[in-house]
C-alpha cells in the first residue's frame, strides 16, 4: 500500500459521519437504544460494532437481525433517535484545523456524504467553524445510507477540476470504492465506523487522524 498520492490535490471529497463528525460512540448508543424496542440484541463493545457494521447500511442492518419486514421501520425509529440528540456531537477534534488548513492552501472542499441531504445541511449548520468553508453538499433523498457513488460521480463529471487532482477523505471502505468508482484518490482514516484491519484492505493510505491525512494531502 502506497503512502503517497499520485498527484497534486485540488480539490477533497470529505465523507462526514465519521470522518469530520465524531459520531461513532454516538451511533453505537442510538443503536443500544432503538433496537430493543423491535426485539434486537444491543452491541457490548466497539469489536462487535466493526464486526457487523457495513455499507449499504441495509446489510449492517441484516447482520444486526433486521429483516425485510421490519427495515423501514427501525430505520426511521433509528434515525429519529439519531436526530434528536445530534446538536450535541463533536466534530473531531482536528476537523476544524485541518479544513482551515485546505482552505488556506486553496483546495476545493465539498461534503459528500451517504446521509440526507436536508439532515446533512442542518447538522452542519450547527458547527460554525465550518460555515462558508465548503463549496457544495451532496447527499442522498432518503434516510436508508445506500451508496453516495452516483451523486459522487455526477458531481465529478461538472465539478472543471479532473477526477485524478481529487482526493477522498473518508472512514469506510464504502468511501475506497466511491473514489475508485469516480477516479480519484483516496484516504481513510482509523477512528470512525470501520476499524484499521478492515481498511488496510482497501489498498489506499490509511492515517489514524485528519492531520495525519493532511500531511499526505498537502505533502
Amino acid at each position: 500500500m502506497s503512502e503517497q498520492l499520485h498527484t497534486p490535490i485540488r480539490q477533497v471529497l470529505w465523507d462526514w459521519n465519521g470522518t469530520l463528525l465524531d459520531d461513532l460512540w454516538y451511533a453505537i448508543g442510538v443503536r443500544n437504544r432503538v433496537f430493543p424496542t423491535f426485539g434486537l440484541p444491543t452491541i457490548d463493545s466497539l469489536e462487535a460494532y466493526y464486526r457487523q457494521f457495513t455499507f449499504p447500511v441495509r446489510l449492517y442492518y441484516e447482520r444486526a437481525g433486521v429483516t425485510d419486514a421490519n427495515f423501514v421501520q427501525v430505520a426511521n425509529a433509528w434515525m429519529d433517535e439519531y436526530v434528536r440528540g445530534c446538536k450535541e456531537i463533536p466534530l473531531h477534534e482536528d476537523a476544524t484545523i485541518v479544513v482551515e488548513a485546505f482552505r488556506a492552501a486553496g483546495i476545493r472542499q465539498v461534503v459528500l456524504s451517504a446521509s440526507k441531504l436536508d439532515i446533512l445541511t442542518r447538522q452542519l449548520s450547527y458547527y460554525p467553524a465550518l460555515e462558508g468553508r465548503f463549496d457544495h453538499v451532496l447527499g442522498l433523498s432518503d434516510i436508508y445510507a445506500r451508496s453516495k457513488e452516483a451523486i459522487g460521480c455526477a458531481y465529478l463529471e461538472k465539478c472543471g477540476i479532473p477526477a485524478q487532482q481529487c482526493v477522498m477523505l473518508g472512514d469506510t471502505l464504502h468511501d475506497a470504492d466511491v473514489a475508485k468508482a469516480m477516479g480519484t484518490q483516496c484516504i481513510l482514516v482509523a477512528r470512525g465506523h470501520q476499524s484499521r484491519s478492515v481498511l488496510e484492505g482497501a489498498g489506499v493510505p490509511v492515517c489514524g487522524s485528519l492531520t495525519e491525512a493532511m500531511q499526505l494531502v498537502l505533502g
